[in-house]
């Protein structure tokens, strides 16, 4: 296949340096049509996301408030990458401060850059099963409540701007796609019956939120 045409970058200079997670640059580029501008860029360091999903084909999400978007939304756990650190140790260290979960074998289902025309931030998606309550969340700047959402609702809760970042929609979608597949002929699990569940963690004892339909396990484990 042959390639598309190329911007040619000129020159690139730094218009403000945020680091270690925020750098802008202003650029001198020509673009395919040949005409010359600047054009800014923003370079983050790369990011993780961490799709949790529990034997009831649920997603351990977290809702929180954003204040950049002065959004209430659900929300996948993950960070940013520190300089040298591995993206798989870091998605676990993520998981376990942000929601107190550790988590079975890591599998990386996206790679991706959710915003190319503006920012450069690699966005790394990984999906965990056998999520387990190891501790209780030791992150208080991202404070937020945990909830068991099934991962059939992706859809509409996206229609609904429910989901906060690329990385959580992209994962449940691609999550749900490839646990679909061993069990689609299992009519009993390809249904779901499970329920939304608000996560209480040891410290703190709300209210569990449930609809769980009959003979159906809700408890965290």
């Amino acid at each position: 296949m042959v390639d598309p045409p190329r911007t040619i970058v000129h020159r690139e200079w730094t218009v403000y340096d945020g680091q270690p997670w925020l750098h802008v640059t202003c650029n001198e580029i020509t673009t395919p049509d040949g005409i010359s501008r600047s054009h800014h860029a923003i370079r983050l360091n790369t990011v993780v996301t961490v799709i949790a999903v529990d034997d009831h084909a649920r997603v351990l999400l977290m809702r929180r408030h954003r204040w950049i978007v002065d959004t209430i939304g659900l929300e996948s756990p993950g960070g940013i990458v520190d300089d040298g650190e591995d993206p798989h140790a870091c998605a676990r260290r993520e998981l376990l401060e942000e929601t107190g979960f550790e988590i079975g074998p890591l599998e990386l289902i996206a790679d991706l850059e959710p915003m190319p025309g503006l920012v450069h931030t690699r966005h790394l998606v990984f999906l965990g099963r056998d999520p387990r309550q190891a501790a209780e969340p030791t992150d208080g700047e991202e404070a937020s409540q945990l909830m068991w959402i099934p991962l059939s609702h992706t859809a509409d809760l996206l229609a609904h701007g429910e989901l906060l970042g690329t990385g959580t929609a992209v994962g449940m979608l691609t999550a749900a796609a490839i646990l679909a597949r061993p069990v689609a002929a299992d009519s009993e699990r390809s249904r779901d019956t499970t329920n939304t569940e608000l996560v209480t963690t040891r410290k703190s004892s709300p209210a569990l939120v449930r609809s769980s339909s009959p003979g159906t396990d809700s408890s965290v484990r």
